[in-house]
């Protein structure tokens, strides 16, 4: 053997170099203890350089290939991931990628949300494809925070995002895949409020003189209910009742669900278009059964552009580019609504239940029983255009 500090050749297992004095000292290797038989086990691997330690599941019957639960850095770690294998019986989880968590997740929470939430929920989820295949154990803010960014300053679309991370994560904590929230940390641009675009005046009565028009005619049932897109999306006959005067629908929020909408007294060509909406309707009962997209592009964006209210091209494929920021959207039939109610001196508290606004100061109009009289009596007030007497 060799000196451990001289290095010159001494007496296999002296104590003290015969030439420098000094004491060696022998390493002795230390013992990994083993697992109990039939508990799991955990092998080194050289070869991983970052992770050596593999944790295998304990074989369920004699002879049978043992599962993988994954490689972890220390052997501690591994250890602990036999355990909680054989504590909770899930050993996808261990191993389990982005997407796994997602389909997980998503299998219960869908049963218990609106179809506007699930689709946008969905729509959401295929921003975060390019980690899909990442696993949940390994996945960091940066991972998260780079599909924030790859939105391009949309502090809604951003929020959303962070939104649906925020439950992955919190799925992945009550199932010990990870200990932190990471979206928590996530980042959002700043939020600069859009300027919120309405129909004008001359807007609203050129869509009147092309009322004959199926596309046109949803777009001022959009302006004169205040519904959104998702909710028009979700009408159903059933809950359209003509003889009352009034529609029920509405989903997003508690003060938004299953408002009651009286059709305007003042205008009857909007109670009429539904009317007509009602006799073409898909037989499943829904008024309209195509996707939000579709809707957008087909029922709003290209009907105004070709009545040039929307300074826009549409090539060959329907892809439509806007050559202006700011410009007309779904949305700004519900803002031209409530300013239209506004100017008519509708009362702000029934308004608030015909829209759908959610606030904590209001919550108890919020759960107040609606009176559909009241109600109707107050869309009585809506005319076409603002400076209508």
């Amino acid at each position: 053997m060799l000196c451990c500090k001289c290095k010159n050749e001494i007496d296999d297992g002296s104590n003290y170099c015969k030439i420098c004095g000094k004491k060696q000292v022998v390493k002795k290797k230390s013992r990994t203890h083993k697992r109990a038989r039939g508990s799991g086990t955990v092998r080194f691997d050289k070869r991983n350089k970052k992770k050596p330690w593999c944790a295998y599941a304990p074989a369920t019957i004699s002879g049978a290939e043992r599962k993988y639960l994954g490689s972890f850095p220390l052997m501690q770690a591994a250890q602990q991931a036999i355990d909680n294998y054989v504590k909770n019986g899930r050993p996808e989880l261990y191993n389990a990628t982005l997407e796994d968590v997602y389909n997980l997740w998503s299998e219960t929470h869908f049963r218990n949300i609106s179809e506007v939430s699930t689709r946008q929920f969905k729509s959401n989820w295929n921003k975060f494809k390019p980690i899909a295949n990442i696993k949940m154990s390994e996945l960091r803010l940066a991972h998260l925070q780079m599909i924030v960014d790859n939105i391009k300053g949309s502090y809604a679309s951003a929020y959303h995002v962070r939104v649906l991370a925020k439950q992955l994560c919190k799925y992945a904590m009550e199932n010990d895949i990870i200990d932190k929230n990471y979206a928590d940390f996530m980042k959002l641009p700043k939020n600069e409020k859009a300027e919120k675009v309405i129909f004008t005046d001359e807007q609203l009565e050129t869509l009147w003189e092309h009322a004959e028009d199926p596309r046109i005619q949803i777009i001022l049932v959009m302006i004169y209910t205040g519904f959104r897109i998702g909710e028009v999306l979700d009408l159903r006959v059933e809950n359209i009742h003509f003889e009352e005067g009034y529609m029920i629908g509405g989903e997003k929020t508690e003060a938004g669900k299953d408002r009651t909408v009286p059709f305007p007294a003042a205008i009857p060509e909007i109670k009429q278009f539904v009317s007509d909406m009602v006799d073409n309707a898909d037989p499943n009962g829904k008024l309209f059964s195509v996707t939000s997209t579709t809707f957008r592009n087909k029922y709003f964006y290209i009907p105004l552009i070709e009545l040039g209210m929307i300074n826009a091209t549409v090539s060959d494929k329907g892809v439509i580019t806007f050559q202006d920021k700011h410009h007309l959207t779904p949305h700004s039939t519900r803002h031209t609504f409530a300013t239209l109610s506004v100017a008519a001196g509708m009362n702000p508290k029934e308004l608030q239940k015909i829209i759908g606004h959610a606030r904590i100061q209001t919550t108890l109009d919020v759960y107040a029983k609606t009176n559909p009289n009241s109600l109707k009596s107050e869309m009585g007030k809506l005319t076409r255009v603002v400076n209508c007497v």
